[in-house]
């Protein structure tokens, strides 16, 4: 049997974004570890949690225990590939393992979106991009999930030997179940939604580059022109208490509903009208791939990731980021045409599969399988 360890910066990574990977493995006899910063919270199919101090700040001096954790713990126990993910994981990942590899275990770093981007921060490309390039030797593979990332592995991290490009790490279909009319009638109830409420939802960590505050910003000029609207956002993070003052300030408190994070948004789908997304950094986002594969039309930020999903009037609208202007038009524009949202939704849904985890997993195990041959 195959065995793996998955390095992350937290376990609610694996939770959210990687169960149906290992299931797949799991169930082809692979044997799978998990290392990250262990909250107490049990993840199913996984053989071992491995607790490492890991911090998503990139100097924290628990990084550097962590990486002697994770070095300790690979001199215990023989794996035939590391699967890191986020630059931190990967980070830490690869510093710890010199001597595993020389004995034989393959790394690879899945990016779910590099740091350092067209747009970036001048700051994002000197730390980010200077510490991708020197771990690029101790890289077996990558694998990146945008065109732009390819793009940049390619050109930039040309020294780690296989390169791949999936799309995406994969949407998991049994978030996305059939409607349940007594589920949905519930939260209609529970958030006070009325029947023409126009509703706008936001998939994402209150973290900066979500850009909540701005999303927030926009939404209270709506208002003016669209009484009835009303935003749902998912998620939880730490600029929650901000962005709730924020609407309270702008007088929307009542509009905003700060629904939290949730396990299975399958419903808080349904609720919606249009999806929303603007953020400033993407990989390949499961939040917009998820209203998308219900149907929801979707305004999202011109970056990328975003880019990769969205043919722009057809199956959804690209806006300008930080032009609230543009938002602001392109959301009006579906509000008032009901049947162009109608379209856009429907050709949202078509070509989906390929962004599925059921169809991800397999791929990845063949990577895993490639460069271990």
């Amino acid at each position: 049997m195959k065995k793996i360890l998955i390095v992350t910066s937290s376990f609610q990574f694996v939770r959210t974004f990687l169960i149906p990977h290992i299931e797949y493995m799991v169930r082809n006899g692979w044997i799978v570890d998990v290392a990250s910063d262990y909250d107490g919270i049990p993840i199913p199919h996984v053989n071992k949690l491995i607790n490492i101090p890991v911090k998503r700040t990139p100097f924290h001096t628990s990084n550097v225990v962590a990486i002697k954790c994770l070095a300790q713990h690979l001199a215990n126990e023989k794996y035939d590939i590391i699967n890191c993910h986020t630059p931190i994981g990967a980070m830490i990942a690869r510093c710890a393992s010199h001597k595993a590899r020389r004995n034989g275990t393959r790394l690879v770093y899945m990016a779910h979106g590099f740091h350092f981007y067209k747009g970036a921060p001048l700051l994002n490309w000197l730390v980010y991009y200077t510490a991708e390039k020197c771990m690029a030797r101790y890289t077996d593979a990558l694998i990146t999930i945008n065109s732009e990332d390819s793009k940049n592995a390619r050109n930039l991290l040309s020294e780690i030997p296989y390169q791949y490009y999936l799309h995406g790490i994969g949407y998991d279909t049994k978030h996305i179940r059939a409607c349940d009319n007594a589920d949905a009638k519930r939260l209609r109830e529970q958030y006070d939604l009325r029947e023409d409420d126009f509703v706008l939802l936001y998939i994402a960590r209150y973290v900066r580059h979500k850009n909540h505050s701005f999303l927030i910003k926009a939404f209270a000029e709506l208002k003016q022109h669209i009484p009835n609207a009303k935003l749902l956002l998912l998620g939880q993070g730490e600029c929650m208490h901000a962005c709730r003052c924020l609407a309270l300030k702008l007088g929307v408190d009542e509009s905003v509903i700060f629904a939290g994070y949730k396990d299975n948004v399958s419903d808080y789908l349904r609720l919606a009208h249009v999806g929303v997304s603007v953020s400033m950094m993407e990989g390949l986002p499961i939040g917009v791939l998820e209203e998308m594969l219900v149907g929801l039309p979707v305004v999202v930020s011109d970056i990328r990731g975003h880019r990769d999903l969205i043919d722009d009037g057809q199956n959804g609208l690209l806006y300008t980021p930080d032009d609230k202007a543009d938002l602001l038009k392109k959301l009006m524009y579906l509000y008032e045409h009901p049947e162009e949202r109608k379209h856009m939704g429907a050709m949202a849904q078509k070509n989906m599969l390929k962004f599925s985890a059921d169809n991800i997993a397999p791929q990845l195990v063949e990577i895993f399988e490639e460069v271990l041959s």
